[in-house]
C-alpha cells in the first residue's frame, strides 16, 4: 500500500469499527477516501450463485445493503451484501423469470422494487419483499438498458435494439403506448436519467454515438458529444452523482469524460493492456466525489484511472495515459461493474459465473492484498482447435439449458469468448458467406470435410491502429501464460484432430454470429 504520512490504517479500520462513525459523515469519507488512495490493489472474493454469463449487477440505492444480479440463466438475484460475503445467507431468486438473457436491471428510489430487462423483448417489474411479479412491459426487441426515474419511480426509461428509447409509466396499462424519446435505425445500448435534472436524459447507441436528450423536445437531441468524431460506436453512459458529468464508453476507443454541456471530451482514460472491442461493457464513477472511474477490459482485468483536478491536464487529446489501479482476478472479459460510495466496495462480472467483490477491507475469506504483491496466476487463451475441441468432445453447441445448475467455470463458453478475443487480437476480418452453426461443426466433423484455413490480415479500423502497441503487450501477457487446464476434455484422437483444424475462421465466425450470449457479440461482427 502507498505510504500515507500520520495514517495508521490498518489500525485505525478496528477503531473505526468499534466507534461505528457512521453518525460522523465527514470524518468517515475522509477516512474512505485515503484509504482507497493509499492502495495500489484490492483484497477480492467471489460470490457463487449464476449458472451462466453474469450480464448485469446494481446496487441499491441509500448505502447499497443489496446487489441485484442478473444474466444468462435467467434469472434475478438478490444478495445481502453483508450477510453474501460472510457466506451467512445464499442469493433470493425473485419469481419473475425472463425467457432469454438479461441485460439490464434498475432498483427504484426505495429499493421495494426491482426492474430487469433483456433478450426476451420485456421488462419485469419485480416486488422485491414479495419476490413477486408485479408488472410486465413488453417490447418489440431486445431491451439493453433501464434508468428509474430520480423524482418518480413510477416512471422509467427502457433502450432497445429496435433503435428506441422509450419512457413508460407503470401506473398506466402495461399494453399501452410508452412515449418514445428518441428512435434512430440503429439500436440504443444505454439510457440514463440525469440525477439531478430529470427532464434530461443520456443514451449511447451503436452507431449514432452519446447524446443527450430533452424529455420535452422528443425525437431531437440538445446535444451529441464528441465533436466532429460525434458518430461513434458507443455502448455504455454513466451521469456522475451531481449530474454535471458525463462517462462513455465506444468500441475500440478509450473511456471518454463529457462536462455535461460540451461536445467535446474533457478527457479521455487509457492504459497499456486495456482494450474494449469483443463484448459490450459498462463503466461506472468511483470515489466518494466521482473522483474516479472504472471499466473492465477485454484483457481480463478490471481498470481504475483517477480524473485529474486540473483541466488542462492530459496533454495533446487530455489522454490519461496509466490507470491509478489495475484490478486482476478475472479469468475471463470483465464486462460490468459498479462501485458503492458508502462501503467503497466494487463489484465486477461478466464472461464467468461469478460476481467478484473487490474492497479496501479485508473480507472474510477474501484474497489478494492492497499492495499488488499477491498475484493470480494467469492462464492463456485457448486456441480455435481447443474451442472446436471443446464443442465435439461436450456432442452439442452451446446453449442457454441450465437445468444442472452448476455454479462451475464452463470451459465452452470461455473458449468461445477466448475465440473472439484472439480474433481481434490476430485481425481477422469478418467478412464470411458461412452461415455455419455449431450445430454445423457436428455435421462437418462427421462428414470430414477439408478446407483452407483464412490467413490473418491487419486490423481495418483506424482505432483499432491507435491500440496497436497494447494489443502487442496483449499478446504477449495471454499467450506466454500457463496453458489452460480444461474441466473437460479437450484432446482428440487423430481422425478428430483433422476436423479440429477445418476451417476455423468459417467455424468462429459462424459461432459469432449464432450464439446470442451475454456480451451481445453479434453487434460486434462487422
Amino acid at each position: 500500500m502507498k505510504e500515507l504520512k500520520g495514517c495508521g490504517m490498518r489500525s485505525s479500520v478496528g477503531f473505526l469499527s468499534r466507534r461505528e462513525l457512521t453518525g460522523q459523515p465527514l470524518m468517515k469519507e475522509e477516512f474512505q477516501r485515503r484509504r482507497l488512495a493509499g492502495c495500489t490493489s484490492l483484497y477480492k472474493k467471489d460470490m457463487l450463485g449464476h449458472f451462466g454469463c453474469v450480464n448485469a449487477i446494481e446496487f441499491s440505492n441509500n448505502g447499497g445493503e443489496w446487489l441485484v444480479s442478473g444474466g444468462d440463466d435467467r434469472r434475478v438475484l438478490l444478495w445481502h451484501m453483508e450477510k453474501a460475503i460472510h457466506a451467512r445467507s445464499k442469493p433470493v431468486k425473485l419469481k419473475g423469470e425472463h425467457l432469454s438473457n438479461i441485460f439490464c436491471l434498475a432498483f427504484d428510489s426505495t429499493n421495494k422494487k426491482v426492474f430487469s430487462g433483456g433478450n426476451d423483448e420485456q421488462v419485469i417489474l419485480h416486488d422485491v419483499e414479495r419476490r413477486e411479479t408485479l408488472n410486465v412491459f413488453l417490447h418489440i426487441d431486445a431491451v439493453y438498458s433501464l434508468s428509474v426515474s430520480p423524482v418518480n419511480d413510477n416512471v422509467f426509461a427502457s433502450s432497445s435494439d429496435d433503435g428506441r428509447v422509450l419512457i413508460w409509466d407503470t401506473r398506466e396499462p402495461p399494453h399501452g403506448e410508452p412515449f418514445c424519446l428518441a428512435s434512430y435505425p440503429s439500436a440504443f445500448h444505454s439510457v440514463m436519467f440525469n440525477p439531478v435534472e430529470p427532464r434530461l436524459l443520456a443514451t449511447a447507441n451503436s452507431k449514432e454515438g452519446v447524446g443527450l436528450w430533452d424529455i420535452r423536445k422528443p425525437r431531437s437531441s440538445l446535444l451529441r458529444y464528441g465533436g466532429s468524431m460525434s458518430l461513434q460506436s458507443a455502448m455504455s453512459v454513466r451521469f456522475n452523482s451531481t449530474g454535471t458529468q458525463l462517462l462513455a464508453l465506444r468500441r475500440r476507443l478509450p473511456p471518454v469524460l463529457y462536462e455535461l454541456h460540451s461536445r467535446l471530451p474533457s478527457f479521455q482514460f487509457d492504459n497499456q493492456g486495456y482494450f474494449n472491442s469483443c463484448t459490450m461493457k459498462s463503466c461506472c464513477f468511483a470515489g466518494d466525489k466521482d473522483q474516479y472511474i472504472l471499466s473492465g477490459s477485454d484483457d481480463f482485468n478490471l481498470y481504475m484511472w483517477k480524473i485529474p483536478k486540473d483541466p488542462e491536464a492530459g496533454g495533446p487529446g487530455r489522454v490519461v495515459n496509466g490507470a491509478f489501479m489495475v484490478l486482476k482476478g478475472h479469468r475471463s472479459i470483465v464486462n460490468q461493474v459498479r462501485f458503492n460510495p458508502h462501503t467503497y466496495m466494487i463489484c465486477s462480472s461478466g464472461v464467468e459465473k461469478v460476481i467478484k467483490v473487490w474492497s479496501p477491507y479485508q473480507q472474510p475469506d477474501s484474497l489478494g492484498d492492497l499492495e499488488g504483491r499477491v498475484e493470480d496466476k494467469s492462464r492463456s487463451l485457448y486456441t480455435h482447435e481447443e474451442y472446436i475441441s471443446l464443442v465435439l468432445n461436450s456432442g452439442s453447441g452451446l446453449s442457454h439449458d441450465y437445468v444442472s445448475q452448476s455454479i462451475q467455470e464452463d470451459p465452452r463458453m470461455m473458449a468461445f469468448f477466448d475465440s473472439l478475443v484472439r480474433r481481434e487480437i490476430e485481425g481477422w476480418s469478418s467478412d464470411s458467406d458461412s452461415d455455419l452453426s455449431e450445430e454445423a461443426i457436428m455435421q462437418l466433423h462427421a462428414r470430414g470435410r477439408r478446407s483452407t484455413r483464412a490467413t490473418p490480415t491487419a486490423p481495418t479500423t483506424a482505432s483499432a491502429a491507435g491500440h496497436h502497441s497494447h494489443l502487442e503487450q496483449w499478446k504477449a501477457n495471454l499467450f506466454t501464460a500457463d496453458p489452460p487446464v480444461p474441466s473437460t476434455k479437450s484432446s482428440c484422437h487423430s481422425n478428430s484432430r483433422l476436423s479440429c483444424q477445418m476451417n476455423v475462421k468459417h467455424v468462429h465466425l459462424a459461432l459469432t454470429l449464432n450464439i446470442q450470449c451475454s456480451a451481445k457479440v453479434e453487434y460486434f461482427t462487422d
